[in-house]
This record gives structure tokens, C-alpha cells and sequence, in this order.
């Protein structure tokens, strides 16, 4: 009877290391609209901190709703809406509608990117194993980039304003390659590091 192969720590530890560390980000990301219902101050640092990596534009972010008991994830303003919703306005709290939304602390197109790389950690060990070191064709990363490029471009110049979805959806699809490509320069970049530990030691 054959045994079951099981893999060592550290074949596996770049890929859980990132699967770790993607599951506790995306986490945040709702947790912070969640802690500045609660009016907690680490919720200001929060924000703070991912106006680093984000714009965090109303007109282009999400927001949490609450209704009756339940949270509802809306667009932070209505299509087309001036005002407090102004493109350049940069505010945790929202009102649409006559309502107070709590806005993600990253853009419509960054939520798609971040749980894209999610789902793609997921897929990776059902498509290509977890432990290879070589990269898939770059001209592949490069075509999963071409939709959120069009999207992103035709907006910058001005002929056309993009919308949540088709940033969550142009985001998510090169957010889901991404982990094709970061997971086996991990691999690449650790075993170098082992193979280098296990020369010194000799």
C-alpha cells in the first residue's frame, strides 16, 4: 500500500506564510469600518496607516451599512453625486441617502486586488502545487493586467468614469494571478536561504 506523501515544513511554509498574512489583511479591512462604528480611536490609526497604499477616495470605496441589524456593502456615494461625495473627498464616514456608511479603508479596485490574491492562494495548490519555484509566462501576468489597465486608463484621461464593480472585477483578475508568480519566488528566494543554512553548518 502506498504511504501518504506529506510535505515538510518548509516546502509549504512560504505558501502558508503568505495565505497567513493575506487572510489576517483582508480581515482588516472589514474589521476597521466595524471598530469606527464603535468610535474606537484605532480605528483613525487604522485608516492613517492604509492611506499609504490606497487614495481612499469616497466616490471610488465601499462602505458598510447598517440596517435594522444588518450590514449592507453599498457604494459610498450614489453614481454621478457631487457634494460630501466629491471625487477628491477623503472622509471614515460617509452619509447617502440620509444614512452613515463606514467606508472600507481601501478603493473599490484594491478590495478586488487583496481578496483576488486570496482567492488565488486558494486555487494555487489545485492548479499548480505550492512548492514549485518556477514562474508561469509573464506575458500571462501581462494579459491579466490588460483589463484593470483599459479600466484605470480610459478613466485617468477622462473619457469615461469607471465604476465599483468594474474596479473590484478588473482588480480581482490580476489579483488571482498574482500568487501564481509571488508563491514560487517565495519558494525560489527560501530555498536558497535552507540551502544556504544547511552549507554553513557543515
Amino acid at each position: 500500500m502506498a504511504s501518504l506523501y506529506m510535505p515538510e515544513p518548509k516546502e509549504v511554509a512560504p505558501y502558508l506564510f503568505y495565505m497567513a498574512f493575506m487572510l489576517l489583511f483582508c480581515s482588516l479591512i472589514f474589521a476597521i469600518p466595524l471598530l469606527q462604528m464603535q468610535k474606537t480611536p484605532l480605528s483613525g490609526y487604522a485608516y492613517s496607516a492604509f492611506s499609504y497604499t490606497c487614495h481612499q477616495l469616497n466616490a471610488r470605496s465601499l462602505c458598510i451599512f447598517e440596517r435594522g441589524g444588518n450590514f449592507a456593502l453599498e457604494d459610498c456615494a450614489n453614481e454621478g453625486e457631487n457634494g460630501i461625495h466629491a471625487i477628491h473627498e477623503r472622509t471614515a464616514e460617509v452619509e447617502k441617502n440620509g444614512e452613515i456608511g463606514y467606508k472600507l479603508p481601501v478603493c473599490a479596485r484594491d478590495i478586488g486586488i487583496y481578496f483576488g490574491m486570496l482567492l488565488g492562494g486558494f486555487l494555487l495548490p489545485f492548479l499548480l502545487g505550492v512548492k514549485r519555484t518556477e514562474i508561469p509566462n509573464k506575458w500571462l501576468f501581462v494579459i491579466a493586467l490588460i483589463p484593470m489597465a483599459l479600466d484605470g486608463g480610459t478613466q485617468l484621461i477622462g473619457l469615461r468614469e469607471s465604476t465599483n464593480f468594474l474596479r473590484i472585477i478588473t482588480g480581482a483578475i490580476v489579483g488571482v494571478a498574482m500568487p501564481f508568480y509571488i508563491i514560487p519566488i517565495l519558494n525560489e528566494l527560501t530555498g536558497g536561504l535552507f540551502a544556504n543554512k544547511r552549507g554553513s553548518s557543515k
